[in-house]
């Protein structure tokens, strides 16, 4: 067992690695690449992980080759780490009709909460997104011992686990295209008329859903509450 989740992960970085080998022109690390850019153009591997910000405002269209860059992202998010390989994640890439009915339900679900003039503008924010992807779960496995995600060891809180991972690769190799994203889990994705929109199947329920495009503006990293010496405890 131990072999094998090894080996994945190893399979794992190694494909995020060629995937910055030829990286590139992004505007999203241009500021950052001054003193780490190679002779020869590569943005290290490091660099991308660290530049990748949330992105809050996009510009209106997304680019020509959007579906080779999304192809690539998904492509790049199925590598997570899987333990026992159960590849429980699938991707819903929303349409212009789903996103208009998706933030009209979000709309209506602050109307009942905050008011009818909170829901207009949450609608006419949300309608702005350019690009949608909402990451899903799935934790049926026929006869596999689930149990519940309260049970540290269980099925169920693995693959919860490798779809969060699946998001952050998904998330990184649009940034690595030049693109920003957004990771949402705010509750409309749990409602249950959000799930017959997309169409789950039993047992699939929401990781959350990625808003993507061109940013407007590139952003610093805020500062680390905790630097690395406070986080790393050494052992003899």
């Amino acid at each position: 067992m131990a072999t094998t989740l090894i080996n994945n992960i190893h399979t794992f970085f190694q494909a995020l690695i060629n995937a910055v080998v030829t990286a590139p022109p992004r505007a999203l690390l241009k500021s950052h690449n001054s003193d780490t850019t190679s002779t020869a153009g590569v943005v290290p591997f490091d660099t991308v992980l660290q530049t990748r910000r949330t992105a809050n405002n996009f510009e209106p269209n997304l680019p020509d080759n959007i579906e080779d860059i999304i192809e690539t992202a998904i492509k790049s998010a199925i590598y997570a780490p899987n333990h026992r390989r159960t590849e429980p994640w699938k991707f819903h890439r929303l349409g212009p009709q789903t996103i208009k009915r998706v933030c009209e339900l979000n709309s209506k679900l602050v109307s009942e909460k905050k008011g009818e003039k909170a829901g207009q503008r949450k609608l006419e924010r949300w309608l702005e997104m350019p690009g949608w992807i909402v990451v899903t779960c799935k934790t049926d496995h026929g006869d596999k011992e689930v149990k519940s995600m309260d049970v540290p060891s269980s099925l169920a809180r693995e693959d919860y686990a490798a779809c969060c991972c699946a998001v952050q690769n998904l998330c990184l190799s649009l940034h690595n295209a030049g693109l920003g994203s957004k990771w949402g889990t705010g509750g409309v994705n749990f409602d249950s008329n959000f799930h017959d929109i997309l169409g789950f199947e039993e047992g699939e329920y929401c990781i959350g859903t990625i808003w993507f495009g061109t940013p407007t503006k590139t952003s610093e990293a805020p500062p680390k509450k905790r630097s690395v010496e406070n986080v790393m405890v050494r052992h003899d």
